[in-house]
């Protein structure tokens, strides 16, 4: 293949990240109001496209936020995209030339010791042996007849690389991160179409058998649905599916959006939220999640939080800024999200605690329980009210066996409600990236 000039600029880029971290501690010794934010990614990643190598690439991108905070307190804000001193300097001036009408924020103070978080080391495959991963599918492929196309399946891996610096002080971070997609078709009755995908720090912990016959065994589901009249059941969310609620629960929880009053939580602490069922916790430090780490976007330690517990609200996630406007600590939360703005609260790994049943017996919970593989409308979801409307596909069950397969079914509620009920949990807790779920039962819904 013809060599790639990005990789050239990419090269260039590695090799003044020393000298450019240098330069970039002097300067925040002698000027304290200055911060420093760098990031620093490498990967590569590889695709094919209805069975045939489609895309391999290499890339090194960094980028440079800085930060500077005028004596009354208001940031100016600017990024570069390189560390020579001529880049350096004038995302500085800009920064500075900003401030005075900038955002009133907070710089914390570094604290002197922060939380270990062990990542894994890794050794990552070339192209030829994520190659040969993918190329592993095709056998798997073969218990499916009904699958006719293998649409698109892809591997990636990324070393992030984070830099913090401030006051003189230097903060730095670490890690591998690998993703695996696939999407797949059925032929039956009709077209189904499914995808899999999963995040793991090792590439052990992508376990591509099961995700590409999950992803054939949804598609082949699909591909028998039909639409049927409306009526109440149970409804189970698996995993994969489930972590659309919780994105949209998430929301609720973001201290800026308490102090603004949008959250529906706001002035809850201590009361009965959710079902006793309903444990959610923020863990910010387990080595093997993917937004593990030692520091936050300020450099305020990262932490585990219990957020609900057996229903009860006990904390939200604040930044520096939040905390302060709320009457609380920041809680390690801070995230950019973007270059271009500054850290705002977000969630780390955010998760439902499992429960103890089985998806069998869950299925076998009620007489009638609609399991659903296909959920679309997340995105038109309220998070303030909680109201949603999803279009849904899937699998109804009678007594916990496979009677039918419903498409294009109406799905409507608001998931403070739903989850004020009885539910039942399953013990499959699973991350689809910073999110995990395991599979949870709704007592009653109206499908449509």
């Amino acid at each position: 293949m013809p060599e790639n000039p990005s990789l050239r600029k990419g090269d260039k880029l590695k090799e003044g990240l020393e000298e450019g971290l240098s330069l970039l501690y002097e300067l925040s010794v002698k000027d304290p109001q200055l911060e420093f934010f760098l990031e620093y990614d490498q990967g590569r990643s590889i695709e094919k496209r209805d069975g045939k190598l489609y895309l391999r690439e290499e890339y090194q991108d960094l980028t440079l936020t800085v930060r500077y905070q005028g004596p009354d307190g208001r940031v100016g804000l600017s990024y570069g995209l390189s560390l020579t001193k001529e880049e350096v300097f004038s995302t500085i001036r800009r920064a500075k030339e900003l401030s005075k009408e900038g955002k009133l924020c907070y710089f914390p103070a570094f604290p002197s010791l922060y939380p270990e978080v062990l990542i894994p080391e890794v050794s990552p495959p070339d192209f030829l042996g994520m190659l040969s991963l993918l190329e592993a599918s095709s056998e798997i492929k073969n218990e499916f007849p009904q699958v006719k196309r293998v649409e698109r399946e892809s591997l990636s891996y990324n070393e992030e690389r984070i830099y913090l610096l401030r006051e003189g002080k230097l903060l730095a971070f670490q890690g591998p991160l690998f993703s695996y997609e696939v999407s797949v078709v059925a032929e039956e009755e009709r077209s189904g179409q499914a995808y899999a995908y999963g995040f793991s720090r090792t590439l052990e912990g992508l376990n591509f058998p099961e995700l590409f016959r999950s992803s054939c065994q949804k598609a082949m589901a699909l591909a028998k649905a039909k639409k049927e009249p409306g009526f109440k059941c149970a409804i189970l969310f698996p995993p994969e599916v489930g972590v659309n609620l919780l994105d949209i629960l998430s929301f609720s929880f973001l201290g800026d959006e308490v102090v603004k009053g949008r959250s529906r939580l706001k002035d809850r602490l201590g009361e009965k939220v959710f079902a006793e069922a309903i444990t959610i916790l923020d863990d910010g430090l387990t080595p093997e999640l993917p937004s593990s780490r030692p520091f936050d976007d300020e450099g305020v330690p990262q932490e585990r939080k219990i957020l609900v517990e057996r229903g009860v609200l006990k904390g939200y996630l604040f930044d520096t800024t939040s905390g302060k406007e709320a009457g609380f600590f920041s809680t390690g939360n801070a995230r950019r999200p973007s270059y271009g703005q500054n850290p705002k609260p977000e969630i780390t790994n955010f998760y439902l605690k499992e429960g103890n049943l089985k998806e069998e017996e869950l299925c076998q919970s009620f007489p009638y329980v609609f399991v659903v593989l296909e959920l679309l409308g997340a995105h038109t979801a309220d998070p303030i009210s909680g109201e949603f409307s999803f279009g849904v596909s899937g699998i109804l069950y009678h007594q916990g066996e496979p009677i039918g397969y419903l498409s294009e079914m109406a799905l409507t509620g608001n998931l403070f409600e739903i989850l004020s009920q009885d539910v039942l949990l399953g013990n499959n807790l699973a991350f689809y990236g910073n999110l995990g779920m395991p599979s949870l039962l709704i007592p009653e819904l109206t499908l449509g």
